[in-house]
């Protein structure tokens, strides 16, 4: 196993066992703990009303980690329909679904999570179909690319003229090349996901208060700074690490997947 796939995995652990492992209720407040400094108590301080920041952030894991990974299945599942669809419909469906993919990605994705969100009044639901339309046409155009090359190869032809329904040959022969073409795409997008949720969560259109999300934790420790730089530094390091480990992953997926075409 690759030596980049190590910290994901631990990433995954994080979203799954995040709020087990807090220490302490991360929505209880202690006023007279206000901003206090890193301790044995609370090893990473307290926030502006006492709460303990390191429980906040791990039980913020599942919902900035956790809702990210929600997103991308949503919307690669979504851009993989269509994706076979365009390249198994016909001329017409292929320039109808292209074009309404190439319309998509020419609006700027956080703006339309923004949009969304704002409309909508915020929470779970409006933040997803806002960044779950922003991301689509990635994977629908990698799907169709790869399925009309895939279509074209022999061994689909065949299975073809042995009079297999085109659903099986979708399933069978198209759709796991697909998949393995997508799967370095998508791993970058939960790390994209993550910092549209985080950015929605700043701006106060994300999560709604007090549940511990990185970047609402950053919004409500930024008038701080001064007073809690290890507070306020917290969640923005776990963001960090969070990307730059599924970057460095879909980097290794995506190498290990042109060497294996090669």
């Amino acid at each position: 196993m690759p030596a980049s796939i190590w910290p994901l995995l631990a990433l995954a652990g994080l979203a799954l066992t995040g709020p087990f492992l807090a220490p302490l209720d991360p929505n209880a407040q202690d006023l007279m703990r206000v901003m206090e400094a890193p301790s044995i108590t609370h090893l990473l301080g307290t926030d502006h009303v006492g709460r303990d920041i390191l429980s906040r952030i791990l039980a913020g894991a599942p919902h900035s980690l956790g809702l990210a990974v929600l997103c991308v299945a949503l919307a690669s599942s979504v851009g993989i329909a269509l994706g076979l669809i365009a390249a198994n419909g016909g001329a017409f469906i292929r320039a109808l679904i292209m074009r309404l993919a190439d319309l998509m990605l020419a609006f700027p994705g956080l703006l339309l999570a923004l949009l969304f969100a704002g409309f909508l009044g915020g929470g779970i639901w409006p933040m997803l179909i806002g960044l779950k339309l922003a991301l689509w046409p990635q994977y629908a155009r990698m799907t169709e690319a790869v399925a009309t090359s895939v279509l074209r190869e022999g061994h689909v032809e065949a299975a073809r003229l042995a009079g297999f329904p085109e659903r099986t040959i979708l399933t069978r022969h198209v759709l796991p090349s697909v998949l393995r073409a997508v799967m370095p795409l998508a791993t970058l997008g939960v790390g994209q996901a993550i910092m549209s949720i985080s950015a929605l969560g700043f701006l106060g259109l994300g999560l709604k208060p007090p549940t511990p999300e990185w970047g609402a934790m950053i919004n409500e420790l930024l008038p701080f700074l001064a007073e809690g730089f290890v507070q306020m530094a917290a969640p923005c390091v776990m963001i960090f690490v969070s990307v730059l480990t599924l970057t460095l992953a879909g980097r290794t997926l995506a190498s290990n997947t042109t060497g294996r075409a090669q």
